[in-house]
């Protein structure tokens, strides 16, 4: 055999394999389509005939269009009542708009009441706080003019009550016055009989005063640097002395308003005076 014979061969078994399945198949899926299409009695496990399949569908149907009329009807009636539900809303919807572009324009005359009333309101605020300023610096002030013025009553009263008592003494001194007068006078009818002055018993009493020597002559003369303008006078006695020894007394002789002149007391010397010792009445030997 040749190899064209056993290709043959071979092609010819696979296609006798192939009719024989085909075959199988066929018997397997037969149907009785008498039964499949009118079985009003289906056997269990096994479908009603499309007969009777087809009139349930047709019932069901006519239930549907039924139905389906009566839902039109209700859209249809639910239609006119959702149109006039609408058009009722479409007014109401119109006197709202109408309404509110009222109210809008009320708001924004409000806004612009608000706006001015804001800033009266701020004028106001900055009024009012220099106000209070002014108030409390018046305040302060007016503290400040009581505390013035009490001070003043009480030196006031002070016053007057220093018045009332300097006119009462004024009185008393007065009365004290007018008695030293009547006195003084009868002490100068006395002085006048006796022939004495008002500084006969003080004369001869030296002013506290200091000098210092200026000049010494050798006849126990001695010139200081104080005169009769600092109250000395002819027999006023004044002590010498240097540093802490006692030297001696003089007795003024001359003066002159800014000098005078000496005599040294030689019973009452204690050293020799010499120009620069210094000259007091301020204490005695």
């Amino acid at each position: 055999m040749t190899l064209v014979g056993k290709i043959f061969t071979m092609l010819i078994l696979v296609m006798s394999i192939m009719f024989m399945a085909f075959s199988v198949m066929v018997f397997v899926t037969h149907k009785n389509w008498k039964e499949f299409a009118d079985n009003a009695s289906p056997k269990t496990g096994k479908p009603e005939g499309l007969k009777q399949q087809l009139a349930k569908r047709t019932a069901e149907l006519a239930d549907a269009k039924i139905q389906l009329q009566k839902l039109e009807t209700e859209f249809a009636m639910e239609q006119a009542a959702r149109k006039h539900a609408l058009a009722a809303l479409q007014v109401r919807a119109a006197k709202a708009e109408g309404e509110l572009t009222t109210l809008q324009g009320e708001y924004d005359k409000l806004l612009a009441q608000n706006a001015l009333a804001s800033e009266a309101a701020k004028t106001a605020q900055a009024r009012l706080v220099a106000l209070e300023t002014e108030a409390k610096t018046l305040r302060d002030e007016l503290r400040t003019v009581n505390k013035d013025l009490d001070a003043k009553f009480n030196k006031v009263v002070e016053l007057t009550d220093s018045l009332n008592q300097a006119l009462s003494q004024g009185e008393i001194l007065k009365e004290t016055n007018l008695q030293a007068m009547n006195q003084i006078a009868r002490q100068k009818k006395v002085m006048d009989a006796k022939g004495l002055t008002e500084t006969s018993l003080v004369d001869h009493i030296a002013p506290p005063v200091d000098g210092v020597v200026l000049e010494v002559s050798d006849k126990d003369l001695v010139e200081i640097s104080i005169g009769n303008d600092d109250g000395l006078k002819i027999g006023h006695s004044l002590d010498i002395y240097r540093g802490n020894t006692y030297l001696g007394k003089i007795v003024i002789k001359k003066t002159g308003p800014d000098r005078s002149v000496g005599q040294v007391q030689k019973e009452l010397q204690r050293g020799q005076i010499k120009q620069g010792d210094y000259v007091t009445t301020k204490f005695r030997s």
